[in-house]
Order: structure tokens, then sequence, then C-alpha cells
């Protein structure tokens, strides 16, 4: 029998005329995809194609009962296909087609499952098969349900896992204190001291991811951690710490590692010393709870789902699709129907988590999942051994090896996010410094409320990574991969361009990624060495000397202040002009080269990449003439698409004498020039002190 021709049958293997489209997604998962109109489908309807009609029948389900799209109009869709997944159908608006492969543009995406168990499980199998099973997500999540389900994750985790089982930094060193939860009559928890108390005997202990935000965080000072160690009642508790306490309860921990509880905010000296030890805290603990949803510490973990990043924001839930309300030819081929679901997709839920982050994201996080958009929470998420994500959508599960959701959608995908202990235990030291680079720019994404807190909140990583390199760290760049490191660049995404400021954070050193302020969410900061397998550092460029201390636990490190590091190599000079081509607050800066050969003087003239912008001609800290220095790092190869030709490119520092001392130097920005304009012919050697 012919396949209908709007579905071709949903198999994925039909070649008729070529309609299905194979491509490979973020998270490296096959899709296939196949175009269809509203009107080629109502049609198809009409003359008893059994797909059809359920898909139809979902669409008016969702158009009816969350208003995401209008059924009735006139638009254009996708039938998506992926092995071992449901069938999941995106809608266009029909004037918006153009914009159709846009990865932001599709208006919903909509997902058709059967449920684990049904008869008709074993239908999304086969090659033809589409309406695979996923399970349910309640519209509100309670904490028996959410710990039924965690349970069985991390037992899974723990007995399969071998990665997990060994990312324990030292299982001997706890937390200074901790929050005792066991049930008790009067106080809900007792803040306890966790190191060498005979009175507590801890084996494992939670702890608590969560975005302080602008409301007011209980908190341990000086002045009351005597009657913290009495008790805190339940009432004196904001809603997320009370769910996170009720979450760890009921899966059996009787311990958790709360930040503004376990330590004393007004001691210098206790932050310090706790904060540095983030690595051990958060990679001995069993089980880190992520308030991802919540802005503040009033949001909780345990709240109706929905789905933040559709607009409008729409409830989770699912629809039954009664097959019975059609014609009994539509279905007279089919001895048993199953019971179909139709629900919102959660297609872009899960891709936050299984892939690094774009620019490209729909909305910022700081709208959806306010806790990932926070530096601090990174390391938390990066050191725990697992992570379990109340995200307001479903629950997910993070760990070293996998991932896990509640709608199964995540089971099956490969994560990409987290650059932790599995990857670190390559011994090539090259593998694990690249990692580094990759951890920081996904990191430099993120948002702190203080700049100073910029490294801080990246030690405990840092200090994982220094375990498995043994050499310096400076302020955010490893000494033995000093020259790739030191060539980070800004993010410049045509998008965001002209609407966002980056500055200098003073006193941070100017040679370091922490240095700067991006202004708008999503920018951040990359090395484009990191991802260029033909770069070579220069022969004559080496790293002399520094006064920044060796070990990451060294808070002086990790506080960005005026420290330097001395390079040296060949340079050549050349003259500033800061310009703008109109009113965008992006303003542009060339160089101007003058070599002498023979009677002829060659002038070249460049553009760079420079680190920061400025609102007027008369603020831009490079005037015009300013003489700067051109260091060459290394060399790399580009190729062009087309043509195949290489071009082999020298890629440097600008600096920029100190306005502080002149025989100090400031890094300005980068530059990459062709090696064949020959600006590097007639060089000379020398150091630069850079602070």
């Amino acid at each position: 029998m012919k396949p209908c021709g709007v579905c071709l049958g949903l198999d994925r293997l039909s070649v008729e005329d070529g309609r299905w489209q194979r491509g490979i997604k973020a998270d490296r998962t096959v899709e296939y995809s196949l175009d269809f109109e509203s009107s080629q489908l109502s049609t198809s309807v009409e003359s008893g194609c059994r797909t059809c009609s359920i898909v139809s029948s979902g669409l008016e389900l969702i158009s009816r009962n969350l208003s995401l799209f209008d059924v009735s109009r006139a638009y254009r869709g996708r039938l998506i296909l992926q092995p071992e997944f449901p069938l999941e159908v995106e809608i266009f608006d029909d004037e918006h087609e153009e914009e159709k492969d846009s990865p932001s543009s599709a208006r919903v995406r909509i997902q058709f499952y059967t449920l684990p168990g049904n008869d008709g499980e074993s239908e999304g199998k086969g090659e033809g098969g589409s309406f695979s099973a996923a399970r349910d997500i309640p519209p509100e999540l309670s904490v028996e349900r959410s710990s039924s389900i965690v349970s069985g994750w991390i037992t899974n985790c723990r007995l399969n896992h071998r990665a997990c089982a060994a990312s324990k930094s030292d299982a001997n060193e706890l937390p200074r204190r901790l929050l005792d939860v066991k049930q008790r009559e009067g106080a809900a928890v007792v803040l306890v001291e966790a190191r060498d108390n005979t009175d507590c005997h801890v084996e494992q202990y939670a702890t608590l991811s969560h975005c302080w935000g602008k409301a007011h965080v209980i908190q341990t000072t000086k002045e009351n951690l005597a009657l913290r160690m009495q008790g805190i009642e339940w009432d004196h508790l904001p809603k997320t710490f009370q769910d996170a306490i009720a979450i760890v309860q009921a899966i059996g921990v009787r311990f958790l590692w709360i930040d503004s509880l376990c330590i004393v905010q007004d001691n210098m000296l206790d932050w310090k010393q706790e904060s540095v030890r983030m690595a051990v805290i958060y990679s001995n603990s069993y089980i880190n709870i992520a308030a991802t949803g919540s802005s503040d510490s009033r949001g909780g973990c345990l709240y109706p789902r929905s789905l933040k990043h559709v607009i409008p924001v729409c409830a989770v839930k699912s629809f039954a699709i009664n097959t019975q309300q059609h014609s009994q030819s539509t279905f007279r081929d089919i001895p048993k129907t199953p019971t179909i679901y139709v629900r919102p997709s959660l297609e872009r839920v899960h891709k936050r988590y299984s892939t690094l982050r774009s620019h490209e994201s729909d909305l910022p996080d700081s709208q959806t999942v306010p806790l990932l958009s926070r530096a601090w929470a990174f390391q938390e998420r990066q050191l725990a051994p697992r992570t379990l994500h109340f995200h307001p959508s479903e629950m997910v599960m993070e760990c070293n090896s996998s991932l896990c959701c509640e709608c199964s959608g995540l089971d099956k995908v490969v994560p990409q996010t987290r650059c932790r202990s599995l990857h670190l235990q390559s011994s090539d030291r090259s593998d694990i410094l690249t990692t580094w680079l990759h951890v920081v720019e996904e990191y430099s994404k993120l948002r702190v409320t203080r700049e100073s807190d910029r490294l801080p909140a990246l030690t405990g990583v840092a200090t994982i990574f220094q375990r498995k390199l043994g050499c310096g760290y400076l302020a955010g760049i490893w000494q033995d991969d000093i020259a790739r490191g030191i060539l980070w660049d800004v993010t410049r995404y045509e998008s965001v361009r002209s609407k966002r400021s980056i500055r200098r954070h003073d006193p941070a050193p100017t040679w370091s990624w922490a240095s700067l302020i991006l202004g708008v969410e999503g920018s951040g900061i990359m090395f484009p060495a990191g991802h260029d397998d033909t770069f070579q550092v220069d022969d004559r460029f080496r790293f002399l000397d520094t006064d920044i201390p060796f070990a990451t636990t060294d808070f002086s490190l990790v506080t960005p202040t005026l420290e330097s590091i001395s390079l040296s190599g060949v340079f050549v000079a050349a003259t500033a002009h800061p310009y703008s081509l109109d009113d965008l607050t992006w303003k542009d800066v060339v160089l101007v080269f003058e070599q002498d050969i023979e009677d002829i003087v060659l002038i070249t003239v460049t553009e760079i990449n420079i680190d920061f912008t400025w609102k007027s001609p008369n603020a831009c800290p490079l005037e015009t003439g300013t003489t700067v220095h051109c260091l060459l790092v290394g060399n790399k190869i580009n190729t062009d698409l087309e043509s195949g030709q290489k071009t082999r490119y020298q890629c440097t520092l600008v600096l920029k004498p100190s306005s502080l001392d002149t025989q100090l130097s400031e890094r300005v920005g980068l530059m990459s020039v062709p090696e064949d304009l020959g600006i590097f012919q007639a060089v000379a050697e020398s150091s630069f002190k850079l602070i």
C-alpha cells in the first residue's frame, strides 16, 4: 500500500521525493524531519490516514487548552523523528515560514507519546513506529513523588557509574558545619560542628545550590551562631530551605550544607576558609539539591510546573487523544490502539542540559532558570557527584556519567555540559588544559553580584585542575598554557554588539580574562587558540616570572589584584587610531605600522580586537597616536572553505604603556594578521611586565 503523501507513514527510511531531511543536533543525536502544510494535513485526515488524524487531533487539543497557537489559522509544520524518541511536531506561523530553519523561530513544539508499559509501547520500536514511550510529568510535584524518582536515579548511579564513585576528592574531609535535619520536636534543624564531633557521626550529607536574589536570606552571623546551634524553627526558614530539607529527609540523608547558614557570613576569615574548600564540600556531598527555577530563597523547589521558554508561559500538561472520535474507517485496520498523549515538548529544556549554552538561546537563563545564570552555582554543579535540578518544567539529575529527567527524554542523551572528573582522567595534559579553556568560556557567560567574586567562585574547579596539572595558576590562566590562555577574546556576536558595554574591573590584571565586566547576559570570553588545532606557540615567546602565589587555595590569589607576569618575545611597534563609523557603543581601533624597506616607508593599517567599549571618542583609553607594542605569541593557519587556500596568521597581544608606570604594560586587545603582510619581518626582542 502506498504511504500517506503527508507523513509518508513516518518511515524515515522512505526516500520518496527526497523529502526526509537528516540532521545532527547539537547534542549529537540524529534527527529526521518532514515538512507539511496545514491544508495538506487536513486533506490527509479526510482521506483516512491514521497518523495524520492523531497529529491533527493532538494539535487541536493543544490549541484549545493551552492557547500556544491557533490551529484554525493556516500554518506550516514539521514532523520530527529521532530513533527511540517520541514523535514531535513543530508549528510555525505561515507568515514566518522563511525563518523556519532558525533555532528559535518555531512558535511551539509538540510531543506525541505513549506511557511505559502501554500495550502499544513496542509500536515505537520499529522503523515505521513513532509514538515511543515517555513518562508523564505531574502538574505539581510532591515530596513523595520526587523522593521516589530520585532514589531510583541515585541507586542506579551508585551501582553502575564508576566515574561518579571516584569523584570524591577526600572522603574523610567534611565541611566545618552542617545542618542536622533529623526530625525532632521543637527546632526544625540544628547547626552542628561536623569535624571531630563525637555526638553526630556524619556518613553522608547533601548540599543546596540556590540564588540569594534580592530578598533577605536567613544567615548565620557571629552574633547568632550560638543560637543557630540550639536550633532553627521551621517557620523561620524560607520555602527553598524547607523544600530542600523535606527532600533530603525523604531520601534518608540526615545532614545538609547551606552556604548562608553553615558559613558565618560576617566573619571574613571563616568565609575565606570555607570558600576555598568548595571543591571538598561539593565533591564529597551525596547529592546537590539545586533550586534551579527560583530567583531567591522564597521560590522553593516544589511548585506548579510550567514551560517558561515558550511565549506565553504555559503549564506542563498532557492530554489523551481520543482515537474513538474519528470515523471507524480511520482506524479499521488497527485491532487495538494504545492511548496516545500529547503535550508541549520539553526539547528546549533538555537542550539546556545536554549542550553548551549558545548565544542563540531563546530567553536568558535569568528569566527561565535563574540559578544557571549565576557564577557561584557553576562550580557547585560541576563539583558535586550528582546535582538534582528542580527545573520549572521537570526534575533533572546530572552526574559524572549521565543525565536523567522525569519524562525520560534526557536518559538517552550523552551530556556535553560537565567538564569534570570524568574528563580529567585523561593523562594527556593538553586535553586537560583545553578542557579548562572550555570551562572558562562557559563560566564567563554567568553573572556575579560582585565582580571581585569572579575568580573566587571558580576556585573549587581550579583546585581540581591543579591537582592534575601541578603548575601555577595565574588569575584564571595556567602557567603551562600561558600562550593559549592569554590570547583570550570577547565574543563578538552582531546581535549584542551595539547594546553591550564592556569595561575593565579594577584592580584586576589587564592580562586576565577576569579583568572584563561584560554587560550583556550570554556574552563571554573565548579562546580562539583553544579551538584551533593549527595553533603553534612562537619559538621566541617565553613566560619569565610572576609575583602570584602558586596554590589556588591561597585566597590572595583568587581575589584579583594588580598582580604581574613577565613575558618575552618579538614585537613590533605601531600607533593606535580609534574611530567609529556610527554612534554605536562599540568602537574600533586600527593600528598603523611604518616599516623602512630600503628607501621606501611601507605603511600597513590593520584592525585589532579591542577588549573594551567606550561611549564617546574622548573616553577612549587609547588616544590617537598612542604607541602600542604587538607581542607575537603564536601562529595559526586559516583555510578558505571555497578555494582551500591556506594562509598563515600571526597571533599577537596588543600592549600599551601603563598609566601607573611607563615601565609596565597593560593589555588592550588582540591582533591577528596574515604573515605575508610582513609586519614581523624586522622585529626586536624584549621582555614586558604586564599588570
